[in-house]
C-alpha cells in the first residue's frame, strides 16, 4: 500500500504486569512484544514507522535502535488520541495505521486483509472482534458495518456492557481525517483523550467510520497481565509448532520451545523438552534428542544430537554426531563427520573433518586437525590466569587418555601422546610425546599394612 505510516502505541506502563519494566518489553517466545509489533509493521513496507514511547522509553529505544523506526515521546499518558497526536510532526504524507506494542500475536495476512478492506472505501476503519467476556474493553455500537460509537468500559451503561463486539484499538485513519483528532476532548471519567471519540466527531462531519470484523480474537487482543502473557506465549508456541509440522518437521511432543527466528528443514526429528532459540538454522534430516538447548547456531543436514546437550554460537557441518551431556560454547566449529561424545565441552575451537573427542574432555581455544583422536579425560589447559593460549593438534594425531595439553602448544601430524601425559612443549610430526613417570612396585606392601 502506497502512502502509509504506521504508528505503534507503546507508552503505557502496564500496571497489571506488576513489573518495573515497560509492558511491551516483556517477551513472547524470546522476543519483546514491541519487537513483534515492529516486525509486522515493517512487513508492510510503510513510509514511516513511529513508536510512541513514555514509561520505560530507554529500554524500548535501546532495543529498537537499529531498526530505523522513529520515536515520539508521550511524556504524560493522556490517552490514545493524545498519543497519536504526538506523532504528527514525524509522519510522512499518507494514511496512518495504528497498532499497539502489546499486541504480539498479530499476523501479516490479517493486517494486509485489513488494509485491503480499507482501500475499498477510504473511510476511517477500526478492527473489531467478538469475545465471550467483553469486560474491560470498549464496546462497539454498529449498524451494519458502520460504527455509530465506541464506548469505553468506564463510561458504558449496563445495557452497553452486554455488547460482545469490542474494539481492538487497531485502526487506520486517512490523513484527511487527521484534524478530527484535534477536536477530541477529555470528557470522560478518566479525563483522557480517547482515539475512539473520532467516530462521533467524524459522524458530525458527515463521514462514515467502518468496522472491520476479525473473527480470531486472541490474535488481535492486547496483553495486560502475566496470565495473558503466558497464554500468548502458549498460543505463539503452538502456532510455530503447527507451521513446522506443515513444513515436514517431525515433533515427538508438543512440549518443545522453538522461537520464531529459528529455521528448520524437513525430515528433522525433535524430541521432547528441547529449547531452540535465537538465530538458529537447522538443516534437513537432523535428529535432536531430548532436553537439548540450542541457541544462535547453524546445524547442517544429517547431524545427530543425542540429547541433554547445550549448544550456543556453534556451527556443525553434515554427518557430525554430538553425544549426550556435551556442551558446545560460542565460536565453535564442528566440521563434517566429527564425533563429540558424552560429557565433552568445546569452546572457541575448530574440530576438522573426522576428528573424535568421545568422552569426558575439555577443548578450549584449540585447532584440532582431521581424523585426530582425543582420548577420554583429555583437557587443553588454555588459561594461565591472565591470558588464553591456543592448542594446535595437526591431522591424524592420537592423544591418549587423561592428557593435559598446556597451551601454547603444538602436536604435529601423526604424532602420538602417551596416556596420562602433561604436554607443555611441542611434539614434532610422527613423534611420541610422553611424560609418564616410571612405575614403581613395592613388593609385600599390602600384607605388611594388614599386619600393622
Amino acid at each position: 500500500m502506497k502512502g502509509l505510516n504506521v504508528v505503534i502505541l507503546a507508552a503505557g506502563k502496564g500496571e497489571r504486569m506488576m513489573s518495573k519494566k515497560s509492558k511491551v518489553m516483556h517477551e513472547i517466545m524470546g522476543k519483546p512484544m514491541i519487537g513483534h509489533a515492529v516486525e509486522r509493521a515493517e512487513e508492510l513496507a510503510p513510509d514511516a514507522v513511529v513508536v510512541v514511547v513514555g514509561y520505560g522509553r530507554e529500554g524500548i529505544e535501546g532495543y529498537l535502535k537499529d531498526t530505523g523506526v522513529l520515536f515520539s515521546l508521550q511524556a504524560e499518558q493522556k490517552g490514545t488520541g493524545h498519543a497519536l497526536l504526538t506523532t504528527e510532526h514525524l509522519l510522512k504524507d499518507g494514511d496512518v495505521l495504528v497498532l499497539y506494542g502489546d499486541v504480539p500475536l498479530m499476523e501479516g495476512p490479517t493486517l494486509r486483509a485489513f488494509l485491503a478492506s480499507y482501500e475499498e472505501t477510504g473511510d476511517i476503519t477500526f478492527m473489531v472482534t467478538d469475545v465471550d467476556n467483553p469486560k474491560g474493553y470498549g464496546r462497539v455500537i454498529m449498524e451494519g458495518d458502520i460504527i455509530q460509537r465506541i464506548v469505553e468500559e468506564n463510561d458504558a451503561t449496563e445495557e452497553q456492557k452486554m455488547i460482545s463486539t469490542i474494539n481492538t484499538g487497531i485502526c487506520i485513519i486517512p490523513r484527511s481525517a487527521f484534524p478530527f483528532l484535534k477536536a477530541i476532548t477529555p470528557d470522560n471519567r478518566k479525563g483522557e483523550y480517547y482515539l475512539t471519540d473520532i467516530c462521533t466527531i467524524a459522524a458530525r462531519e458527515g463521514k462514515s467510520v467502518r468496522g472491520y470484523r476479525h473473527n480470531k480474537a486472541l490474535e488481535v487482543l492486547g496483553i495486560n497481565s502475566r496470565k495473558e502473557l503466558l497464554l500468548a506465549n502458549m498460543a505463539m508456541k503452538d502456532r510455530i509448532l503447527d507451521n513446522l509440522l506443515e513444513k515436514g518437521v517431525t515433533l515427538l511432543d508438543r512440549n518443545i520451545y522453538i522461537s520464531p527466528s529459528v529455521a528448520i528443514g524437513k525430515d528433522t526429528v525433535i524430541s521432547p523438552n528441547c529449547h531452540i532459540s535465537g538465530k538458529t538454522t537447522i538443516g534437513e534430516g537432523v535428529v535432536i534428542g531430548p532436553n537439548s538447548i540450542i541457541k544462535d547456531s547453524i546445524i547442517a543436514d544429517n547431524v545427530i544430537i543425542k540429547g541433554f546437550v547445550s549448544i550456543e554460537g556453534t556451527s556443525i557441518e553434515t554427518n557430525a554426531e554430538i553425544g549426550p551431556f556435551s556442551r558446545l560454547r560460542p565460536e565453535t566449529f564442528i566440521k563434517e563427520k566429527v564425533k563429540i561424545g558424552n560429557f565433552v565441552e568445546v569452546k572457541k575451537s575448530i574440530l576438522k573433518a573426522g576428528a573424535k573427542a568421545s568422552h569426558l574432555s575439555y577443548i578450549g581455544d584449540s585447532e584440532i586437525g582431521s581424523n585426530v583422536n582425543i582420548g577420554a579425560g583429555t583437557i587443553t589447559c588454555n588459561y594461565d590466569g591472565t591470558k588464553k593460549h591456543k592448542t594446535i593438534i595437526e591431522d591424524n594425531a592420537f592423544v591418549g587418555s587423561n592428557t593435559s595439553l598446556v597451551a601454547p602448544v603444538r602436536v604435529g601430524k601423526n604424532a602420538v601422546i602417551g596416556a596420562g601425559s602433561t604436554i607443555a612443549k611441542d611434539v614434532p610430526e610422527d613423534a611420541l610425546g610422553v611424560t609418564r613417570a616410571p612405575q614403581k612396585n613395592i613388593e609385600g606392601y599390602s600384607s605388611a599394612r594388614r599386619e600393622k
